[in-house]
């Protein structure tokens, strides 16, 4: 699940926070526990870089046919996409490698490689811990027709609520993706709920960009977005065929990254 973090305007995800901040703490007790050597400095930032630059190529290479048609997005990280257990191992391997070329620190490396993934997973623990069950919201919103829609149709199927709005760049990237999913994966009721504008601007926003989307509704008061908690846009919700919500993020989906989300909550059977 990806969770986000408000400060002051900026919505950020939480899990790329809780990273930095165990990041932080190792190496906050590496200065601590080796008295400012910079070898263990070096190793403990070498392990990172390198079990991130192995957890992007490691996504990558699993979605490869996704960024076939923009090669450039392989490199554009702002999609959040890694492979959480590759990256840890590369690190653990690095890291492993200076434990032995290091004898006079292996007692520091160890004390703060333990120190961030203590930290990660108790913060990762106290998230599923506190957090509260939650289901599809029942609000009835306008669709293109004019009618009054509910954000589920309670045909048994997965349910996927996009929150978006024209003027939001990262809405823009992300919704020939998700248009193109509605299509791929009939399997899922993917739910695009627009905030705050009126069915004239969306209309026109759609036909100039050449989008055609299906389950489209009007949340002039963004009546969603307060029910969910969204602090920002894009906010996409993954509910399971019950109503119950799977997952929360915040923020742009890349084709791989949303094919990720499919398959990670809602695998084939």
């Amino acid at each position: 699940m990806r969770l986000e973090l408000n400060i002051g305007p900026i919505a950020l995800p939480l899990q790329p926070m809780l990273f930095l901040l165990s990041v932080a703490i190792a190496l906050a007790v590496a200065q601590f526990v080796s008295r400012g050597d910079q070898k263990l400095q070096r190793a403990l930032f070498t392990s990172v870089w390198v079990g991130l630059l192995v957890a992007r190529l490691s996504f990558v290479i699993r979605f490869f046919p996704d960024f076939q048609d923009d090669f450039v997005k392989i490199f554009d990280i702002r999609d959040l996409g890694f492979d959480f257990i590759a990256g840890v191992l590369a690190g653990l391997c690095v890291s492993a490698r200076f434990f032995f070329r290091l004898p006079a620190l292996r007692k520091s490396l160890v004390i703060a490689v333990s120190s961030g993934l203590v930290v990660w997973g108790a913060a990762n623990a106290a998230v599923d811990f506190f957090k509260t069950p939650e289901t599809i919201p029942s609000i009835a919103l306008m669709n293109h027709d004019g009618e009054l829609q509910a954000l589920t149709k309670g045909d048994g199927r997965p349910t996927v609520i996009n929150l978006w709005a024209s003027w939001c760049g990262p809405c823009q990237s992300e919704m020939p993706v998700l248009a193109r999913a509605q299509i791929d994966h009939a399997g899922v009721d993917l739910v695009f709920v627009n905030q705050g504008e009126s069915a004239g601007h969306v209309d026109s926003y759609l036909e100039s960009h050449d989008l055609h989307i299906r389950n489209s509704l009007l949340d002039p008061a963004h009546a969603v977005a307060k029910a969910v908690g969204a602090i920002g846009f894009p906010t996409t919700l993954f509910y399971d065929a019950n109503g119950r919500l799977l997952a929360k993020h915040l923020g742009p989906f890349s084709k791989a990254t949303f094919n990720q989300a499919l398959d990670r909550f809602y695998p084939s059977p």
